[in-house]
């Protein structure tokens, strides 16, 4: 029986930097599709973020060749299109909050509260977006 390596130490300090979130230019939304940045910002490791992204990317590109041979949405696509960009906002809008006001009153360094207050308020504006396409669509 060939002899395996040992796993890779997990709790042994990386010589890489951890990976951060990008900063995203809208008018490339499609080259972020895949897993939500605030999924991907738990797996700091470089080499797993880039292989998560990659995944995602992979994903991506073969259900979009797939996309004829799937039923299409009972409701059109521009409103699923749009469901699915409100459940992203609603999303959005409890991690926000989450980050907003839970961390509040926590051990911060200094300026992060008022960033904490900040946020909460966005939150809660991200939930009226949401809620004027929602009105709009009926």
């Amino acid at each position: 029986m060939e002899q395996q390596e040992p796993p890779q130490d997990l709790t042994s300090a990386d010589t890489d930097p951890a990976a951060v979130p990008p900063v995203l230019d809208p008018s490339r939304w499609e080259d972020f599709e895949g897993f939500r940045e605030t999924f991907l910002l738990n797996f700091s490791d470089p080499r797993d973020n880039a292989a998560l992204r990659a995944l995602g990317r992979v994903l991506y590109h073969l259900i979009l060749e797939a996309a004829h041979v799937m039923p299409g949405p009972p409701e059109g696509w521009v409103r699923a299109h749009l469901r699915a960009a409100v459940a992203d906002l609603r999303f959005l809008q409890g991690f926000l909050a989450f980050v907003g006001e839970e961390r509040q009153g926590a051990d911060l360094p200094a300026g992060e509260e008022e960033l904490c207050r900040s946020v909460a308020r966005k939150a809660r504006s991200l939930g009226k977006i949401a809620d004027v396409i929602e009105g709009e669509m009926g």
